[in-house]
């Protein structure tokens, strides 16, 4: 893997407290031009790989939102952002006899607003770990900082309630299908085909699934029937290769960890276009670092500070839910 040493070079600065107290870190312009990242034959092995991507791999492996398509936004500074926020889109048009009025046919909207919550984290390393140079402790950092701001931030994008953190997308998606009473809150296979159709089809061809592992588990072990009703197939399509994933209803599915599991009243499965979810990120990730909170350990402190908000922009129906039955 290629790093980027100049910047590699000027973070250890910081650790190891040659340079300033704070550090912050931003995506470059090449972190933004990600068509080459594709593959490496495509230019991605030209791409130096820096501090901030490896922390931001980090924690959207903690959330499974950011790896399912959201509409990322990144500001430099931290007010409130009012965005239109669609709840009904325009009726069909319809014929309109010579010289008749047009009947009006408008799309309605409301408001949105993005803010830029602040999540904190401390970690302590060692004086001797951080000035050790064959330790690599940028990717300890980044993979440490990582998981953490994506452990907080992740549960806010799945279940937020939108006061006071961010509007979560389960919280704001819409019923798609209600499993049967009796079920324990378990979909069957109809159940999954209805929630595929209940999303527009303009929404599906963009569409992904979102769910827990445990959820994810007992899906793979669903069949299309037996006898006469089916042949005892898996729904689950499993992939042969890394670049052909396992799909469910032709779709693939993302895993959240911080996704409901299956059980009676639960919201347990998302399907939808989740460009429609909006995540914004205020500033970049800002890192502190002090050697007198632990002085009498020989432990120097660093804060990893991160703003960020989430919103559904598009309450239309974009996402949306499996419930399970009563019982």
């Amino acid at each position: 893997m290629m790093y980027n040493h100049r910047e590699t070079s000027e973070i250890r600065s910081w650790l190891t407290g040659d340079g300033t107290r704070a550090l912050e870190l931003k995506p470059s312009p090449e972190e933004a031009r990600t068509l080459s990242k594709i593959s490496a034959g495509a230019g991605g092995a030209t791409v130096p790989t820096s501090f901030y991507s490896r922390l931001i791999q980090h924690l959207t492996a903690k959330s499974g939102v950011l790896d399912a398509g959201p509409t990322v936004l990144h500001t430099s500074s931290g007010e409130q952002m009012t965005i239109p926020k669609t709840t009904a889109h325009s009726a069909n048009a319809g014929i309109v006899a010579e010289a008749g009025i047009l009947p009006a046919n408008d799309p309605a909207f409301g408001m949105a607003t993005l803010d830029a919550w602040k999540y904190g984290y401390l970690i302590q390393l060692s004086h001797e770990l951080v000035n050790d140079s064959a330790v690599d402790i940028l990717g300890y950092l980044a993979q440490s900082a990582g998981r953490a701001l994506g452990d907080g931030l992740g549960i806010h994008l799945v279940s937020g309630t939108g006061s006071g953190q961010p509007m979560g997308v389960l919280t704001a998606s819409t019923t798609g299908k209600t499993g049967a009473t009796g079920a324990q809150g378990m979909p069957s296979g109809d159940d999954l085909i209805d929630l595929y159709h209940s999303v527009s089809n303009p929404y599906r061809d963009h569409a992904v699934w979102l769910m827990s592992d445990t959820t994810y588990a007992k899906l793979r072990k669903l069949r299309d029937g037996s006898g006469g009703a089916g042949n005892g197939n898996y729904l689950w399509s499993p992939g042969l290769t890394a670049a052909d994933p396992g799909l469910l209803l032709g779709k693939r599915v993302v895993i959240d960890p911080n996704m409901p599991s299956v059980g009676v009243g639960a919201k347990s499965i998302l399907f939808g276009d989740f460009r429609s979810y909006f995540v914004r990120f205020a500033e970049g990730v800002r890192f502190e670092r002090s050697d007198d909170y632990a002085f009498n350990q020989d432990l120097i402190t660093f804060r990893c500070l991160l703003r960020a908000d989430g919103e559904q922009v598009d309450a239309s129906g974009a996402i949306k839910h499996f419930q399970g039955g009563a019982s």
